[in-house]
């Protein structure tokens, strides 16, 4: 059975007595190269969605050192001076604290 590159070309291989495995082969080809080609879309898909969440994460960090930044500014005695207006002045001491008793609570305590 010689074949020459005519009858490939015309496809006289797809019609002969022993055809079938002929198209199971092709049929083979068809399978594995749809599964390749689903196989890459995927990928292709999975790669665009984490690059899409590495952008997230990137810009919520640079978000939150932006605000971490703002709120230890706040947090300066020079800042909150400078924020104190209305007569409101920087105390030099610590406040102090008032005990008032009442009388009954004194006669409680003698017993």
């Amino acid at each position: 059975m010689k074949t020459n590159i005519k009858d490939i070309l015309k496809g006289k291989f797809l019609v002969k007595e022993d055809a079938y495995r002929s198209w199971n082969f092709i049929v083979f080809l068809t399978v594995l190269s749809l599964i390749s080609i689903t196989s890459s879309h995927l990928m292709d898909r999975k790669i665009r969605k984490i690059t899409k969440i590495s952008e997230e994460i990137k810009e919520l960090k640079s978000e939150y050192a932006d605000i971490h930044r703002k709120c230890m500014k706040m947090q300066l005695a020079s800042f909150l001076r400078k924020k104190l207006v209305n007569g409101l002045k920087h105390l030099e001491e610590p406040p102090y604290e008032l005990i008032v008793e009442n009388q009954q609570e004194k006669e409680m305590n003698i017993r």
